[in-house]
């Protein structure tokens, strides 16, 4: 056609690129903040902090009766533990996004 413009996919691609170095260097930075945290406040719930009780999801009362604190007690740890463990679940998912977004760093420098 005449008078249009050839673009080359290369410079398309550096006018329209959406996850450039700014991007993912933001992503790195609350991956790692996101770790830090998680990984600090997994280990808080496995350590049964009592700030963190109100966090916990409502106990099941069918499970154990009211007076038989055993059992009770043992529940609890089971609901600490089990948001420990999510914690770090997340924790884990956050360094994987921080790998990939390095990884995209070394593919965009890579190529000039």
């Amino acid at each position: 056609m005449p008078g249009s413009v050839l673009i080359t996919s290369s410079e398309l691609a550096k006018e329209v690129m959406a996850c450039g170095l700014k991007c993912m260097a933001f992503l790195i930075f609350m991956s790692v903040w996101g770790i830090i945290f998680l990984s600090i406040l997994g280990g808080l719930y496995y350590n049964q902090s009592v700030g963190l009780f109100e966090n916990l999801p409502k106990e099941d009362m069918a499970a154990c009766s009211i007076k038989d604190w055993d059992c009770r007690k043992k529940h609890l740890v089971d609901l600490y533990h089990q948001n420990a463990y999510n914690c770090w679940i997340a924790a884990a998912g956050y360094v994987v996004i921080g790998l990939l977004a390095c990884f995209r760093i070394c593919c965009l420098r890579s190529r000039g």
